[in-house]
């Protein structure tokens, strides 16, 4: 093809013909750009399928990971809620007589109250998409905020699980088992089991504090008018990266 129009240009020249010449040179000239924007825009289509493909793959593992969060997530505050049920039903009985209270009872309710479930989730796609620095990968503007906001929320909620597991491990188990054999609904009815300390003061700040830092546990994942609550935002996650 290039010897091709080097024979036309040589034929031209050689008969005096430079009008034509030009003519043709800047023909040739304008097919070259032609060629070159051509070639650059299916180089562009390729890039754009690539980076369409990446974005598929990716958008897999954040459905699939946040289905998972959303799942541990649920799982874990059920556990918290019960234990939260157990304690208020214990508070309800303040002050406790030690004498009347019905001891088989107050050892289940008590055995109830140390799940300390520890949010197991996954971050994967997220870690992967920031050491690549591929966050503008993902088209959508609105999945892209989620995810940003996904890590604020998400701090907020294992801050406050982390003090309400440090309390239990500092302070409430070591306390209720000093004081009586575990498991309670059996130790409570051990002849060294210190059944004053039911009654006591020091026992029902003890529950009270432990009610306290559960309850605080829902707070991230209530609704507010700044924020979605951790599992709307989670279904919305969800939502966006689902491929049709």
């Amino acid at each position: 093809m290039i010897s091709f129009f080097r024979k036309i240009r040589q034929h031209l020249l050689s008969e005096n013909k430079f009008s034509k010449y030009l003519l043709y040179a800047i023909g040739e000239i304008i097919l070259v750009v032609i060629g070159i924007l051509i070639a650059l825009q299916v180089n562009n289509w390729n890039q754009d399928r690539i980076l369409k493909k990446q974005e598929e793959l990716l958008l897999q593992e954040i459905n699939a990971e946040f289905k998972y969060n959303k799942t541990e997530l649920e799982s874990t505050l059920l556990r918290y809620d019960q234990s939260r049920g157990s304690l208020s039903k214990i508070i309800a009985l303040f002050p406790i007589d030690v004498k009347s209270v019905d001891l088989d009872s107050l050892g289940n309710f008590l055995d109830q109250t140390h799940f300390t479930g520890n949010y197991d989730y996954s971050n994967l796609s997220l870690e992967k998409i920031r050491s690549a620095a591929t966050f503008d990968i993902i088209s959508n503007n609105e999945l892209r905020n989620s995810l940003l906001q996904w890590n604020v929320i998400l701090s907020d909620y294992l801050e406050v699980e982390k003090r309400a597991i440090d309390y239990h491990e500092e302070r409430y188990s070591p306390i209720l088992t000093n004081h009586i054999p575990r498991p309670y609904v059996v130790g409570l009815k051990d002849a060294r089991a210190e059944l004053d300390f039911i009654g006591s003061i020091e026992f029902e700040n003890l529950i009270k504090s432990r009610e306290k830092k559960i309850t605080n546990l829902f707070r991230p994942v209530e609704q507010t008018e700044s924020r979605k609550n951790i599992i709307s935002l989670i279904d919305r996650i969800i939502q966006l990266s689902t491929i049709e």
